[in-house]
């Protein structure tokens, strides 16, 4: 099947941040985007624009060992709105959590303009970011 031009955004996005290509991740999304970040880490609340979300992502990235990186488990989209489902692989301080999450997003002209990252076990990626 042919995929929608959406889901080949997303799945270059998630590609672009595995990498550690900031600048190219970044990009994906419109310059006024809203990134919501769930729950009650220092990563947690409503982010916007690129400047706020690359703060956040630079912040994510600088407490962790490494990149995060993410397993693309389905990515479904339309014209506009799209989901990844994903299993993201953490590791902080030598130890390492395997989060399930859900991400939400809304195309506005070809880009990702408002995010919902929600992660199935919510406490427990608080617990590990705190």
């Amino acid at each position: 099947r042919m995929a929608h031009p959406n889901e080949e955004h997303l799945r270059k996005a998630n590609d672009a941040l595995n990498g550690g290509d900031m600048d190219a991740f970044i990009g994906a999304h419109a310059p006024d985007v809203v990134f919501h970040y769930q729950g009650s880490s220092p990563l947690a609340g409503d982010h916007h624009g690129r400047e706020e979300m690359g703060a956040m992502f630079g912040k994510f990235v600088g407490m962790l060992d490494v990149p995060p990186q993410a397993d693309v488990h389905d990515c479904l989209a339309n014209d506009e709105h799209g989901v990844l489902m994903v299993v993201q692989h953490l590791t902080r301080g030598g130890e390492t959590i395997d989060v399930p999450a859900n991400v939400d997003f809304h195309f506005r002209d070809g880009l990702v303009s408002e995010v919902w990252f929600s992660a199935l076990d919510q406490a427990a990626l608080d617990a590990f970011l705190a």
